[in-house]
């Protein structure tokens, strides 16, 4: 068996803490048959640590990727089924003024 590898640019959305947490996962990684809503998908098994969150993206129901965000230094990465993603994480304030 075979495997490649290959880069792809795509954005991650996280929202966290409340009490609705879920994640908009990059296209390429979800599978045809998938649950969700409008892209986003539930976060279950979350553990809060000073220094990491972690979850289980419920993509379906063989596929929930690992979600691990380390708080210090920003980086995401998802690992499952269909690939892995990594990326930096920038926390957004939802009270915020809009850019445009």
């Amino acid at each position: 068996m075979t495997q490649r590898h290959q880069g792809f640019a795509d954005q991650v959305d996280v929202r966290l803490f409340s009490g609705d947490d879920r994640i908009r996962m990059p296209r390429t990684m979800l599978p045809p048959i998938h649950g969700g809503s409008d892209g986003w998908f539930k976060l279950k098994d979350i553990k809060v640590t000073d220094r990491a969150i972690t979850a289980s993206a419920a993509v379906n129901f063989i596929n929930n990727p690992k979600v691990h965000i380390d708080r210090l230094t920003g980086t995401i990465t998802i690992n499952g089924k269909a690939g892995s993603y990594s990326g930096q994480c920038e926390a957004v304030d939802p009270n915020a003024q809009r850019k445009f």
